[in-house]
C-alpha cells in the first residue's frame, strides 16, 4: 500500500445549490476513500474546489441578473455548508479567485505547454450568435449530441459523455436569445490529443478503472482522437499565457488539470507545509494519485487532462486510479437543478443524522449504473436496517454486558465456535478493506459487507444463547460475550470511512480511546469499561419526506 495518497473530487460548479445527485458521486467517495486511508494509519489529503470559469456561471447569473462572482461566492459558501453537514473533510476547498496561487501554477502550465511546442494555431469554424455577438459553446448553446442524438450542450454530451466539435451539434440554438448561430472561423490554441494516442492506451492499462470508462476511452481512441480547443474567445476565465491569444480564455476543462495542482498547493499551505512541495508530493513515488469524478466527466479525466499532463512534463506521475459514478435519479429520471427536480442536500441535512445519508448514498451509489432514490426506499435502510436491524444488536450486546459482565469487556478463553466466528469477522473485515480500496472502490460492497457483519453477530448471539445462560463456566459466557463485542469493535473500525460519526462513538462506547483505527479483528481489552446505555440510531420521523420537500 501506498504511504501517501492524493485524492481530487472533480470542482463543483458554484451556480446552484448541491442535491442528492451531487452527494452521491465524486464528493461522497473521495471523502470515503481518504477516511479509509487514514483508517489504515497511513497519510494523504482530500482536495477540491470551485469550478468557477465553468461558462454556466455567468449564464446562470445572466438570468437571475446578478454579478457572477457574487453569485458563485453565495454558492460556494453554501457548498462549503453543504460539505461540513454531510462530514465531507476535504484539506482544501479552493475558490480560485481568491487564491494566487491557482492563477500562477495554471497560467505557468500553459505558458509551458505553448513554449515547448505543445499547443498549435488553428483556424476554425466556431458558432457565432450575431445577435448577442457572442461565438457559443458549452452552456452558451443548446442542440442535439451529433453521436447519441441526447439533448447536449456545446463541447461535450452528458449523456454519452463524448466530445463535440460544438459546430456539429445538430440544431443549434442561443441559450441566450434563443436564436439560431451561424459559422466564422475563429483562430485559436488547439491541443491535437490524437497524438497522445499510444501513451493514453498504456496508461489506460496501468490505471485502476471501471468497464464502462475502460470502454469509452477505448472506443475514443479507436474512432480517433480530435484537436481539442484550448482557448476561446469569450469573457469569462483565465486569460491565455500565450502572446497574441491574451484576449482569449483558458478552457476550463483544459484548466482543470493544473487546477489540481494548485488544490494541492493550497492543501500543503493549509497544513503548515510550502506550497511549493506540491510538485515532490505529487511526483513522489510512494503517492498514490486517486481522481473521482462522474462518468459523464470521464473524457477530461482520462484522456483530455492525462494527456495534457504528459506534454507538460512527461516525467510527471499520473494518476493510479480513475474512479467513476453514474447519474443517481430521483423516481426514474436525474436530478436536476434547472429543472429543480431533486432533493436538496441541505434539506435533508437538516433533517436527518449525516451518518444516515451516507449510508444510504454509499449502499445505493450508483457505481456501474444508474440508480434511483425513494422516501421507502430510504426509509428502509434508515429505520429498517440502521434503527432496527443495528440499534436491536447493539442494545442486546450492551445489555448482555451490562447485566453479565458488569458493564466492563470480561476475560475469556474462546470456544471452538468463538473461534471460527473471529475468522468470520477476518474475512468480512478483508472483503471490506479491499472495497476501500483505490483499485477496487466500492462503497456500495463496503456497506452490504458491514450489514453482513450485523447480520453475523445476530446469529452469533442467539448461538451462544446456551454457552451465556447455561450458568455453568462463566468462562466460556465471558468468552462469548467478548467475541460479540469484537465484532462491535470490528464494526466500528469498518464502519468509520462511510459514517465516521457512529464510528467514532461506537468506538468510544466500547472504551477504546482516540478515533477508529485498523489493527485488526480483536476483542477489547478485558476490563475496558463499555458505555451500555449508548444509543446510535432512532427512527426517522414518518413525516420526513413532507418536511424535507416544503424546505
Amino acid at each position: 500500500m501506498s504511504s501517501f495518497t492524493l485524492v481530487t473530487a472533480a470542482p463543483p460548479t458554484p451556480n446552484g445549490d448541491l442535491h442528492l445527485g451531487h452527494l452521491s458521486g465524486p464528493y461522497s467517495g473521495a471523502d470515503i476513500r481518504i477516511r479509509a486511508h487514514r483508517l489504515l494509519g497511513a497519510e494523504g489529503l482530500f482536495v477540491t474546489g470551485s469550478d468557477l470559469h465553468q461558462s454556466y456561471v455567468p449564464t446562470k447569473a445572466r438570468r437571475d441578473g446578478t454579478d457572477p462572482l457574487e453569485m458563485a461566492e453565495g454558492f460556494a459558501d453554501e457548498i462549503a455548508r453543504i460539505f461540513d453537514s454531510a462530514r465531507f473533510a476535504p484539506d482544501a476547498y479552493v475558490r480560485p479567485w481568491r487564491s494566487e496561487l491557482h492563477g500562477a501554477i495554471v497560467g505557468e502550465f500553459f505558458a509551458r505547454l505553448h513554449a515547448q511546442g505543445a499547443l498549435r494555431v488553428r483556424t476554425e469554424q466556431a458558432l457565432f450568435c450575431g445577435d448577442c455577438e457572442r461565438y457559443l459553446f458549452e452552456a452558451h448553446l443548446t442542440g442535439k449530441c451529433p453521436h447519441c442524438g441526447s439533448a447536449s450542450d456545446g463541447n461535450s454530451c452528458e449523456n454519452c459523455a463524448l466530445p463535440n466539435r460544438v459546430t456539429d451539434v445538430v440544431a443549434p440554438v442561443c441559450n441566450a436569445c434563443g436564436g439560431t448561430p451561424e459559422e466564422r472561423p475563429v483562430e485559436r490554441l488547439v491541443f491535437p490529443l490524437s497524438e497522445y494516442a499510444d501513451r493514453l492506451r498504456a496508461f489506460h492499462a496501468a490505471t485502476a478503472m471501471s468497464p464502462q470508462l475502460e470502454a469509452l476511452c477505448a472506443d475514443m481512441i479507436e474512432r480517433g482522437l480530435p484537436d481539442i480547443p484550448v482557448s476561446h474567445p469569450t469573457d469569462w476565465g483565465l486569460p491565455m499565457p500565450v502572446p497574441g491569444f491574451e484576449d482569449q480564455r483558458i478552457y476550463v476543462w483544459a484548466e482543470m488539470m493544473p487546477g489540481y495542482f494548485a488544490e494541492l498547493a493550497e492543501a500543503l499551505r493549509a497544513t503548515g507545509r510550502d506550497a511549493d512541495e506540491w510538485r515532490s508530493v505529487w511526483n513522489d513515488p510512494q503517492t498514490e494519485i486517486v481522481q473521482f469524478f462522474g462518468f459523464d466527466n470521464g473524457y477530461f479525466h482520462a484522456l483530455l487532462q492525462p494527456a495534457l499532463l504528459m506534454a507538460y512534463d512527461a516525467g510527471f506521475q499520473l494518476p493510479r486510479a480513475l474512479v467513476t459514478n453514474e447519474f443517481y435519479q430521483l423516481g426514474s429520471s436525474k436530478f436536476s437543478t434547472s429543472r429543480r427536480h431533486a432533493v436538496w442536500a441541505n434539506d435533508l441535512l437538516a433533517a436527518v443524522p449525516a451518518d444516515t445519508a451516507r449510508f444510504v448514498l454509499s449502499h445505493d451509489r450508483p457505481e456501474s449504473e444508474r440508480t434511483s432514490f425513494g422516501w421507502e426506499r430510504f426509509h428502509e435502510l434508515a429505520d429498517g436496517e440502521l434503527a432496527g436491524r443495528w440499534q436491536s444488536w447493539l442494545t442486546g450486546l450492551f445489555t448482555r454486558i451490562e447485566t453479565q459482565a458488569g458493564g466492563a469487556i470480561p476475560a475469556g478463553e474462546p470456544l471452538p465456535s468463538q473461534e471460527r466466528f473471529l475468522r468470520l469477522l477476518e474475512r468480512i473485515a478483508e472483503d471490506c478493506l479491499s472495497a476501500y480500496s483505490a483499485a477496487d472502490f466500492s462503497p456500495r460492497r463496503a456497506t452490504r459487507l458491514l450489514r453482513e457483519l450485523v447480520v453475523c453477530a445476530q446469529d452469533f448471539a442467539a448461538a451462544q444463547s446456551r454457552t451465556r445462560d447455561s450458568g455453568q463456566d462463566s468462562g466460556r459466557a465471558a468468552a462469548a460475550i467478548a467475541a460479540e463485542a469484537a465484532a462491535a469493535r470490528t464494526l466500528a473500525q469498518l464502519a468509520h470511512p462511510v459514517m465516521p460519526d457512529f464510528a467514532s462513538r461506537l468506538w468510544t462506547a466500547l472504551g477504546e480511546t482516540g478515533e477508529p483505527r485498523w489493527d485488526g479483528v480483536r476483542t477489547p481489552a478485558a476490563g475496558l469499561r463499555v458505555d451500555t446505555a449508548a444509543r446510535f440510531f432512532t427512527p426517522l420521523p414518518a413525516d420526513l419526506e413532507a418536511r424535507v420537500m416544503a424546505s
